[in-house]
Parts: C-alpha cells; sequence; structure tokens
C-alpha cells in the first residue's frame, strides 16, 4: 500500500513538473510572439489581429500550466500569519490540513463551474469579437480545466506527500529516547 501511494504522488509529481516544462515553453513562445509583433507593427507598419489575440490564447496557455508548478515548489503567494508561529510538525499539519480542506475542494468546485463554460462556447462556436480575430474562444476558457485540473493533482500529490511526512514523523522514535526492549 505504501508503494503503491508512493508510486502515485510520484507520477502526479511527474505531470507537475511537465506543467511547469510547457509552461515555460508557452512564455518562450508568447516573447517570441510579442517581439515579432511588435517589429512588424513598428518596422514594417503592418500586423494582424488574430497574432495579437494569440498572443493572450499563449499568456492563458502559460499561466493556468504554470499555477502547479509553482505550487509544487513553493512559489506561490501565501499568508503565513499562521505558519510563521509553528515549527516543521506545524507547517507539515497546516499545508497537509490546507491541501485537503482549501486546495482539493476549490479545484473541484472551479472544474465543476468550467466545464459548461467551456462546452457553452464550443458549442456556440464563439471566436473573436474583432475582426480578423481568433477562432476558438473556447480553448482560452478550456485552460481554465486544464490549469485547476493541474492544480489538483499537484494539491493531490502535496496531501500524499504531507501525509506520508506526518506518519513518518510520528513513526520514528524521539532522539533521545532509547527504543523499547523487549525483556
Amino acid at each position: 500500500m505504501k508503494r503503491a501511494l508512493l508510486r502515485i504522488e510520484k507520477s502526479l509529481g511527474l505531470l507537475t513538473g511537465l506543467s511547469g516544462v510547457l509552461s515555460g515553453l508557452g512564455m518562450v513562445l508568447m516573447i517570441l510572439l510579442v517581439f515579432g509583433n511588435m517589429a512588424a507593427r513598428y518596422l514594417f507598419g503592418t500586423g494582424a489581429v488574430w497574432l495579437q489575440e494569440l498572443e493572450l490564447y499563449l499568456l492563458a496557455f502559460t499561466v493556468m500550466t504554470g499555477f502547479a508548478y509553482a505550487m509544487r515548489h513553493d512559489d506561490h503567494v501565501r499568508i503565513d500569519v499562521f505558519s510563521n508561529f509553528l515549527n516543521r510538525t506545524g507547517k507539515l499539519w497546516l499545508d497537509t490540513f490546507t491541501m485537503l480542506v482549501v486546495a482539493i475542494p476549490i479545484s473541484v468546485l472551479i472544474l465543476h463551474y468550467a466545464w459548461p463554460y467551456m462546452a457553452v462556447s464550443y458549442a456556440r462556436g464563439e471566436g473573436s469579437p474583432n475582426a480578423g480575430g481568433m477562432p476558438w474562444l473556447f480553448l482560452p476558457k478550456a485552460m481554465i480545466l486544464v490549469g485547476f485540473a493541474l492544480v489538483l493533482t499537484e494539491a493531490l500529490r502535496q496531501a500524499l506527500a504531507g501525509g506520508r511526512r506526518l506518519i513518518f514523523h510520528y513513526r520514528r522514535p524521539r532522539r533521545n529516547q532509547e527504543p523499547a526492549r523487549e525483556a
């Protein structure tokens, strides 16, 4: 059972690691596209609306795939009002509790409400309101689903890791205690 949970934890970690790579690639593409659009506009006096809107599509991709990666490396915004007063074990309890009570339920809730939002956009064939703009307006809306599915994945991974660490913490003998000897 322990090995299976560790394997699940590692698999979820690989998925969120991949999301970081994809987010980085999206950022590089977005930087190149913004530079290309700027050069086309100011050097050549030309440009395309759909290329400018593609920047927004790439921004949605980059941000939504980067959330889980930021969570994984603890680079997200958090309020440390409570955790500053806690020791290492208390912080571990707080992080695990936060994943179970806040991150996982909110991710599930957002996935529940984002699905019809994206599905309606797809069914209607929504496109850009601008002339010459991008079609498939459902794609940035679908990134909400992808992003929060990745956040859910990382929250599950952190909850499993936190539970494993807590079990390990309470099972090991204390430093200044001798293990119980059998007589």
